[in-house]
């Protein structure tokens, strides 16, 4: 059994060159040319394949490296099934492609998992009516890519009906060793697989269930994080960066952020018109981004004053920066300020608390610190956007020793009571 290679004939007047196919085995050679064509730019010699995974064939429906890599497995197939019967003519094999391609040629495309993932993507299925975050198309893309480098370098076709524990297994593991995602990172991308396919048997695609196997889950680790008690949160406001504009900047927008409990790209992004007057109160009032809700939040003494220091600001906020560029200041601020205690992560307590912090602990500081005060999870999770009390508790990061100084202000107020009773 010899090799499939795909090669390029000379380039024509619209610069453009033929791709064929060519297949040496037993001392023959078969020659297919099945009607694409490409930039000789575009074609990377080394791998026989185009550079980029997003030309598609002359129809604009398919990958034309998907395309090559189905070829390829059509001939190879071709051969071990006629060699049974001694060894085939090129005429042969070259039938088995051209039934392939007519075969797509002929039949009517119907929808596949490609397709219906590209409809995610689009924004076109939505939940309950309402409008998908950008994060959650960027996650869909994701989903999208991983599936199709699975089926590149495994060759293992991925469609509704190919979809089973076997598939899962293999994919999982690829996910893992090949592409060295996150445990979590895998969790959510068969958690979102399965949502495609469940949207697939609700449209009548597949009726393949097997996606709903037990078996067929991938459950996450659980993240470790940190929160800044008021105290630190104080202690940073407080902290004298008159002398270096970004770091006073980027303290106050985090300062606010920890305040007002939203996520970053909402507390960096708040309009004017966002900031509004309820009876005489100031309240930020928005609709965030990732979530779509509505959401009304008081400000208190501190974000007033932020407030004020920038009233020349449009939003009389600082001026916000790149999420990543905000991480890596942000980490600098507390540097400074000397939140630098250690222990504060289970996963890794030899870091400082400055290394630890990033804009989205301003978002698990506010539900922490308002949770440890007692104000009932229902109304917080009102502003976290959290659906179920369970994701709550599991997001925000109440420690042992939080848990023991709330019990034990609870024992000194009970025995206080009780023995003003007995008295």
């Amino acid at each position: 059994m010899g090799d499939v290679n795909f090669y390029l004939k000379k380039a024509d007047e619209s610069g453009k060159s033929l791709i064929y196919l060519q297949y040496r085995y037993n001392g023959r050679k078969l020659v297919f040319s099945f009607g694409q064509n490409i930039d000789p730019a575009n074609w990377k010699r080394s791998k026989q394949r185009v550079k980029s995974n997003a030309e598609t064939t002359a129809d604009g429906k398919h990958s034309l490296n998907d395309l090559l890599d189905n070829l390829a497995n059509v001939c190879e197939k071709a051969y071990n099934t006629e060699i049974k019967n001694g060894i085939p003519e090129p005429s042969t094999l070259k039938r088995h492609l051209v039934d392939f391609i007519n075969q797509n040629k002929g039949k009517d495309d119907g929808p596949t998992l490609y397709s219906l993932i590209e409809r995610f993507k689009a924004g076109e299925i939505q939940s309950n009516g309402k409008e998908k975050s950008s994060g959650s198309l960027q996650n869909y893309h994701a989903v999208l890519q991983h599936l199709k480098s699975f089926e590149r370098d495994t060759r293992y076709s991925v469609n509704f009906d190919s979809i089973n524990l076997d598939f899962f297994y293999k994919y999982t593991i690829y996910l893992k060793k090949e592409k060295k995602l996150s445990p979590n990172t895998i969790a959510k991308d068969v958690r979102l697989l399965k949502v495609f396919l469940s949207e697939a048997v609700d449209l009548g695609y597949t009726d393949n269930l097997q996606f709903k196997h037990k078996k067929f889950s991938m459950p996450g680790e659980e993240t470790d994080a940190v929160y800044l008690t008021d105290k630190e949160i104080m202690a940073l406001y407080n902290y004298d960066f008159s002398g270096n504009r970004k770091l006073d900047n980027v303290r106050d927008l985090f300062v606010f952020g920890c305040f007002v409990g939203l996520r970053y790209s909402d507390y960096s992004e708040v309009k004017p018109d966002q900031i509004v007057t309820i009876d005489g109160d100031f309240f930020i009032k928005l609709i965030t981004q990732k979530t779509k809700e509505l959401v009304i939040i008081p400000c208190n003494p501190i974000v007033l004053k932020i407030f004020d220091k920038y009233a020349a600001h449009a939003n009389k906020l600082p001026k916000s920066i790149s999420n990543q560029k905000f991480n890596d200041y942000v980490k600098k601020v507390c540097k400074e300020a000397k939140l630098n205690e250690k222990g504060r992560l289970s996963t890794n307590p030899s870091k400082e608390l400055w290394e630890c912090v990033s804009s989205h602990t301003a978002r698990r500081s506010f539900a922490t610190n308002y949770y440890l005060e007692g104000f009932p999870t229902i109304d917080l999770m009102k502003i976290t956007g959290h659906k179920t009390e369970k994701a709550f508790l599991n997001y925000i990061r109440v420690t042992k020793l939080d848990t023991a100084k709330r019990l034990s202000d609870h024992i000194k107020r009970n025995w206080s009571a009780k023995m003003m009773r007995v008295a």
